[in-house]
């Protein structure tokens, strides 16, 4: 972790409890999770798509189109700022943008030019966020594209409450079985 400072919200302890309770970190990628970053390179014409969970120092990546890492720090990532709130956050030109500008993920290699994401919002938590980088500056989103972006995380956030039904529920019938015996 380095000295970089980034926003916490007041519920940061809860939000963080609630994403260790879903039991999803460090999991293998889902392909209705990968179907839909795949989908999101498609319709906004984006090279990389990525559902990023935002864990107390890490942001996960347990969906990926066309990016190598699979984790990067709290303190350099550009979702920590997307789940501050309930709104697409947007950054069309990080380089010209404080917050942002001497960020490892725009200065170094990755050399990202663009960030929009929405935040996945389970249980009233924004776990993460689905987003998409671009290395080149792009305009802004219109409103249509940031609704269809919205609603591509509304289904993200569904996809993993459903997960974590399926889990509970497994668990239940298993301990009713052993009741029967």
């Amino acid at each position: 972790m380095s000295d970089r400072t980034y926003p916490k919200a007041d519920n940061d302890e809860e939000r963080v409890a609630l994403l260790h309770e879903l039991k999803i970190l460090d999991t293998s990628s889902e392909k209705a999770l990968d179907d839909i970053t795949e989908i999101m390179t498609r319709v906004f014409n984006i090279p990389t798509a990525v559902v990023s969970l935002v864990d107390g120092e890490r942001q996960w990546f347990k969906s990926k189109q066309c990016l190598g890492a699979q984790e990067t720090g709290r303190d350099v990532a550009f979702c920590n700022y997307t789940i501050m709130d309930t709104e697409v956050f947007e950054v069309t030109d990080p380089q010209n943008d404080p917050r942002f500008a001497d960020n490892p993920l725009v200065t170094g290699d990755l050399a990202l030019r663009y960030y929009a994401g929405a935040p996945i919002n389970v249980r009233g938590f924004n776990i993460g966020a689905l987003c998409m980088l671009d290395y080149t500056i792009r305009s802004g989103l219109s409103d249509s594209e940031k609704q269809t972006l919205k609603a591509l995380a509304r289904v993200v956030a569904r996809t993993i409450n459903d997960r974590r039904l399926i889990r509970e529920s497994a668990v239940l019938v298993s301990e009713l079985m052993r009741g029967q015996d």
